[in-house]
């Protein structure tokens, strides 16, 4: 384990940085007048040799280690070489890790997809109630967040190696399982779906949880780059297996979807066992950084809530949609699929704009209230809803309206999600909390945490919904959900501004917290 070396009586201070990247030290003239030279760099690290035999100054965030260089006599500080999130700058084994734990994204994500197409109707015939393949799919997400916050506490006494190859491979194992409930009924049926599907998810939540470690250790300096590009394979993981699983069914029934993942994770669980080299993995540090503190700031409250909204709206046409569409407009498995094929598209699309938005604080609020507004509107097309079709009638009962509700949901939910991170950071750091990678990670735990629960929430309570009213309503329902947060927003948002211009002094629990 690399620790902070003595100072030597020499002094630092903190450089502001932005907000994801640590601050840099400088320190303050000596009266040795000695001096350093960067000799050369590292992968994952920079390393310093002073004229003298003392040792290098270190900082250490966790898992990610900076090296620090004194200053020479004049004051001035020793050039630094930076490393980019770049390929043409990367070395070999950075870009094979990359695009390694890249796929293992998409194909984690794909194993909790690929059944959306067909799984329901699937699950009706043999005996289960539209609320109970609600539940499998929400099990999947609440397995992820219990197993994602007990790995990520002892991933270091396992080690990131070990718990990366045995989560694909158990991962690849229950989906091969799962293809063979083909030929189960009735209640073992079920009962099998619930026991693998937990057990898939354990598996996916250990080899994203390592992989994130190991790529932290990989780009030190361009974690927050990294994670948020891994990202996109995630999301296309989710969002494109759909189509792939439709036209896979309909080649070769039940099993053959399941098998490809399965025989596919397999082969990324030999590869990783060849390319993954063995990892050093650093006991972290004590840090003294508080949960409860950092969940009863306000803003970290309402970035939670909308959180959870947001990614109960994603998730919950998932077991719905596909019956729905099967027995109101004669629908294939494979349409479907192309249906959420679209949603992806159309998402990954607009993801760029909105994040290049999202970094201007100023932007991030009327982001989240406006995309709020048009992401209700897309839930009341999906049915569409009784209140368009009976009560007013607006819009006919077409599959073309669905198909807009979907792209309206698609486009909203970027300009949503794109600033809540950012939203939870800036709330940690205006409220005292140092702009370090122990908040980072606090950030990035509670991001996690609510996310998996707004995806659990939103299959378990469309399904229940859908079975005793009918997708319309089920769909207005969320639509209203929809439209109450946002006005929790923006009287939330009011509200602040209020106080913050009568308290224009800087608050004395910041102050303290500061000290």
């Amino acid at each position: 384990m690399i620790t902070s070396c003595s100072k030597g009586g020499a002094k630092y201070k903190r450089r502001p940085q932005g907000a994801f990247h640590g601050g840099i030290m400088e320190q303050e003239k000596d009266d040795s007048g000695e001096t350093s030279r960067l000799l050369n760099g590292h992968i994952g690290s920079r390393h310093v040799q002073l004229d003298t035999d003392r040792t290098p100054d270190v900082v250490t965030y966790g898992r990610v280690t900076e090296e620090y260089t004194e200053v020479v006599a004049n004051g001035t500080e020793t050039p630094e070489e930076k490393e980019g999130f770049s390929c043409g700058r990367a070395s070999k084994r950075q870009i094979l890790s990359f695009f390694c734990v890249a796929f293992l994204n998409f194909s984690g994500m794909a194993c909790y997809a690929i059944i959306t197409p067909f799984f329901p109707n699937e699950a009706l015939r043999r005996g289960a109630s539209q609320t109970t393949v609600g539940f499998v799919f929400g099990c999947f997400s609440a397995v992820q967040f219990l197993g994602g916050l007990v790995l990520g506490k002892f991933i270091t006494t396992v080690g990131s190696r070990f718990v990366l190859i045995s989560g694909v491979f158990v991962a690849g194992s229950c989906s091969l399982l799962f293809g063979l409930l083909e030929y189960m009924e009735g209640t073992t049926f079920i009962a099998f779906c619930f026991a693998i599907r937990s057990m898939e998810a354990l598996g996916v939540s250990a080899h994203t949880t390592a992989a994130t470690t190991i790529l932290t250790h990989e780009f030190p300096n361009d974690v927050a780059k990294v994670m948020g590009t891994l990202e996109i394979f995630v999301g296309l993981g989710m969002m494109a297996a759909p189509p792939i699983g439709g036209v896979l069914y309909n080649l070769g029934g039940f099993k053959l979807p399941f098998f490809t993942v399965g025989g596919l994770m397999f082969c990324c669980c030999a590869v990783l066992a060849v390319l993954v080299p063995p990892q050093v993995d650093e006991q972290e540090g004590e840090k003294d950084v508080s949960l409860l503190y950092f969940l009863r700031i306000p803003t970290v409250i309402m970035a939670c809530g909308v959180t959870v909204v947001v990614y109960s709206i994603i998730q919950y046409l998932n077991p719905v949609i596909q019956p729905y569409l099967a027995k109101e407009f004669n629908v294939t498995a494979p349409q479907v699929g192309l249906i959420f094929l679209l949603l992806a598209s159309v998402y990954a699309l607009f993801a760029p704009a909105w994040g290049w938005l999202a970094d201007k604080k100023k932007y991030a609020r009327i982001m989240m209230t406006l995309g709020l507004l048009v992401l209700s509107a897309g839930p009341l097309l999906i049915g569409p809803s009784p209140l368009l079709t009976d009560y007013v009638t607006l819009v006919p009962k077409k599959l073309w309206i669905i198909i807009v509700g979907i792209v309206a949901i698609a486009l909203s939910i970027g300009s949503v999600l794109a600033p809540l991170f950012n939203v939870m950071l800036w709330a940690a750091s205006d409220a005292g909390m140092e702009t370090d990678f122990a908040t980072y990670g606090l950030v990035s735990g509670t991001f996690g945490a609510f996310m998996s629960m707004g995806s659990f929430l939103g299959p378990t309570v469309s399904s229940a919904l859908v079975e005793r009213f009918g997708l319309p309503w089920a769909s207005t329902a969320f639509s209203g959900y929809i439209l109450f947060s946002m006005l929790l927003v923006v009287a939330f948002t009011i509200g602040e501004n209020v106080y913050k211009r009568c308290h224009a002094g800087p608050s004395t629990e910041k102050e303290a917290h500061l000290k």
